[in-house]
């Protein structure tokens, strides 16, 4: 008796690429969870430098270090975050952060030399006053005619 081993071809072939794509969508699924994270820090952090109170400029430095220093960086899934840069320069706060994740596979460079997949974030706002916001908001009435 004869028996077909059409099977065993067809699971040799489908069942790698099946196991193989899997497998990517599972990497970038950590890899944008970790990008959301980190941009979400990143904004909660610019955020915060924006609207944070200090008699003296030594007391925001020391603000914001002791802020940067509460930032965990041990929480994401898969990849190390790279560089976390905070600038306050001309009434304006800026937070800016760099991120990789290492591509397990050290034959597959696809997308770079070094294998890894990188990103960059940044955001600044302004630093203003609680009075002077006040005062924008009065001005933003007055100009669309919504003044009671």
């Amino acid at each position: 008796m004869k028996e077909n081993a059409y099977f065993t071809v067809e699971a040799a072939l489908v069942f790698p690429t099946a196991l193989g794509t899997v497998l990517f969508i599972v990497y970038m699924l950590l890899f944008q969870y970790d990008r959301c994270l980190m941009e979400q820090d990143l904004g909660a952090l610019a955020l915060w430098g924006s609207r944070v109170e200090a008699e003296d400029s030594e007391e925001l430095q020391d603000l914001i270090q002791k802020r940067i220093s509460e930032i965990y960086r041990d929480k994401y899934a898969a990849w190390e975050m790279l560089a976390l840069d905070v600038k306050l320069e001309h009434g304006r706060f800026a937070a800016a952060g760099k991120g990789q994740l290492a591509v397990p596979f050290p034959d597959m460079k696809f997308w770079n030399r070094d294998n890894v997949w990188g990103t960059e974030a940044h955001y600044s706002f302004w630093r203003i006053s609680s009075v002077d916001f006040v005062r924008l908001c009065n001005k933003v009435k007055i100009l669309w005619g919504t003044e009671d």
